[in-house]
């Protein structure tokens, strides 16, 4: 009896991170969408009523994810971002910082990015997104003459690294975890001036 209590009350002590974690695995074995809340639930050794003591559907929980995700990509791109002394070579590392959380955290990265959250339910997560992208738009005003040169650089420098990682995460692209062979297209992008 003291046995099952103390498993009971773990679980509902920790059923939120016992629910993040599971939907975490099943995202790598089948995507953000390929899975029920349910499975989540049998996964966290729950019922599955219990998952709505905190979220309100499978989308919810994504969310929740999807904004935990972004923390922690907003706060690599920030460290790799605050180590150099140049603004182009901050720029640089942000950059790669970005390809490597697509790679060393592909499930967070899938739940941002596939899970089709709608954002206009969860602005969080659209805000918190954001965050990640304000460090590279703050970098590109340093790194040109206006503010629109500034926004047009940090968007395409979001669009080319994004896009470089959806290609090595489909394959179509070989990459090693540190990505130093997709160094110099980024010093390319970087050394070409916006007009």
């Amino acid at each position: 009896m003291s046995r099952q209590r103390s498993v009971r009350s773990y679980h509902h002590r920790n059923l939120k991170t016992a629910l993040k974690k599971a939907a975490l695995k099943l995202v790598r074995e089948k995507g953000p969408r390929g899975f029920s809340l349910n499975e989540a639930s049998r996964l966290a050794g729950v019922t599955v009523a219990a998952p709505y003591r905190h979220f309100k559907d499978k989308e919810a929980l994504l969310a929740d994810i999807a904004c935990e995700g972004n923390a922690l990509l907003l706060k690599e791109v920030q460290d790799a971002a605050s180590k150099p002394s140049t603004v182009k070579q901050r720029m640089l590392e942000a950059g790669l910082a970005y390809l490597r959380f697509s790679s060393r955290h592909s499930d967070y990265f899938d739940v941002i990015f596939n899970s089709s959250i709608d954002k206009a339910k969860y602005p969080e997560v659209h805000r918190t997104g954001m965050e990640a992208f304000g460090v590279i738009l703050e970098l590109a005003k340093q790194y040109e003459s206006t503010a629109e040169l500034a926004e047009a650089r940090a968007v395409s420098a979001w669009a080319l690294v994004h896009g470089l990682a959806a290609l090595c995460a489909d394959g179509a692209l070989s990459s090693k975890n540190d990505f130093a062979e997709l160094r110099p297209v980024l010093e390319r992008f970087l050394d070409q001036p916006y007009k």
